[in-house]
């Protein structure tokens, strides 16, 4: 069971998936699609190739995978960030799915008797589901952008005092413009 989750055709076809999909992210995604593919890119395709070309060994299922459980804890990291300030609801999933990846190398750390299946499937099958809600989330990207038009990608812009100085009304005004009619996101509160 093991060779067949580190197999190399399951290595390469996961690394065909994820050139196709990072490199679509980055020419039809937007801010949060292109930086969770360069972090994809970046951390598991070249740095993981490098490693894989420096060392001739893919990952270790005896002990705890030092370089993967490193980019790993980088990804963790970037993709929170990501999460944070994205305004898309897939990243969210990004970010937990590598909180699972995470927990593959502590619980390996952890604990000796682990099998090394289950290391390998805990910081496998994150992978592939990330990768996928990746491209999902790039299509409804694309799918309502043309629907709807250009919308913000980020939650948080350049700074409140950035928007007050952009909509006031009045010169010393610092608040931010206020819908002239009731909306339906009034209701919300």
């Amino acid at each position: 069971m093991t060779d067949l989750l580190l197999s190399d055709s399951r290595a390469y076809i996961q690394d065909i998936l994820a050139w196709a999909v990072c490199i679509a992210a980055l020419v039809w995604g937007a801010g949060p699609e292109r930086a969770v593919a360069l972090v994809w890119l970046v951390l598991f395709e070249v740095a993981h190739n490098i490693y894989r070309s420096l060392t001739g060994t893919y990952i270790s299922v005896d002990e705890v995978d030092a370089f993967s459980a490193v980019a790993d804890s980088a990804a963790l990291i970037c993709w929170i960030a990501i999460a944070l300030y994205a305004n898309r609801n897939y990243t969210l999933l990004i970010a937990a799915m590598q909180v699972l990846a995470m927990t593959a190398h502590l619980a390996r750390g952890l604990v000796e008797a682990i099998s090394p299946v289950a290391y390998v499937t805990m910081v496998a099958v994150p992978g592939w589901l990330q990768l996928l809600l990746l491209a999902l989330g790039l299509g409804r990207h694309v799918v309502r952008k043309r629907r709807f038009g250009e919308y913000r990608d980020w939650r948080v812009g350049r700074g409140s005092a950035f928007l007050a100085a952009k909509t006031r009304d009045l010169p010393g005004e610092l608040s931010l413009h206020q819908a002239p009619e009731p909306t339906w996101r009034d209701d919300l509160k």
